[in-house]
């Protein structure tokens, strides 16, 4: 899986746990904005809402440096750049999805590459990113802060205009080297560019190591599903993504 990377990325951060602090200053919250915007909307005669330029654009990217992983240590100190899929990430977004087991996605190849190209054009409100080292596509997660960019939820929904994160998934051969970690770091980052105070997220229940990963990096419970005589059980989890 080969990829280009971005040579407007900034300088690596580590792969740390502690979120940042919100910058001094004011920064309008999405639930504030996302009220304004739906009174302005109940006006015909108002003026359309100006286009938010205050968000990442199509070249945004992250550098993280991966730390220790779980299981070996072969990429602990190597820099992990995380952007926005392109039409070009499309083939191995596909194949990450496919090859993690998880759900909620079209099974056959060809559909889900045909969904996932149709996505492309909802950046930066709904996106995959791709984890890229040395050039090589070895990551992805989803991520979306609206209710139009996610999936429907009959239970334990998260906050609409809240950061929600899914599909985080690493190439089967590189599991356990701290790129998972990695990757929901440069998630993160793009929640904080995006203005969104929480990142939200589920995980299903019959997987206590995932479970134990998101918790030992700062995620907190905010609700369980306990489904239905333990099937598809699920936790709700959120984290604060600034001090």
């Amino acid at each position: 899986m080969r990829a280009m990377i971005s040579p407007t990325c900034p300088s690596a951060v580590p792969s740390t746990s502690a979120p940042p602090r919100r910058a001094s200053r004011t920064v309008t919250s999405r639930r504030s904005a996302a009220w304004r915007s739906r009174a302005v909307a109940l006006d015909p005669f108002a003026d359309p809402a100006p286009p938010r330029e205050d968000l990442p654009d199509s070249d945004w990217c992250e550098r993280v440096v991966v730390g220790r992983g779980s299981k070996h240590s072969d990429h602990e100190g190597d820099t992990l750049v995380v952007r926005a899929f392109t039409r070009e990430d499309v083939p191995d977004v596909a194949a990450l999805l496919l090859g993690s087991g998880m759900s909620g996605f079209p099974t056959e190849r060809r559909t889900l590459e045909v969904y996932l190209a149709g996505a492309i054009g909802a950046f930066p409100f709904g996106t995959y990113l791709v984890g890229v080292l040395n050039g090589e596509v070895v990551a992805t997660v989803g991520v979306s802060f609206n209710a139009d960019t996610r999936r429907k939820f009959t239970t334990l929904a998260p906050p609409v205009d809240e950061a929600y994160l899914s599909d985080l998934t690493v190439l089967e051969e590189r599991r356990g080297g701290g790129l998972g970690v990695a990757m929901l770091r440069g998630a993160e980052a793009f929640a904080r560019a995006m203005k969104s105070d929480e990142m939200w997220l589920h995980v299903a229940l019959k997987k206590p190591k995932v479970c134990a990963l998101y918790a030992d990096n700062g995620y907190s419970v905010a609700g369980i599903d306990p489904g239905l005589f333990g099937w598809r059980g699920r936790l709700l989890m959120r984290r604060k993504m600034f001090e």
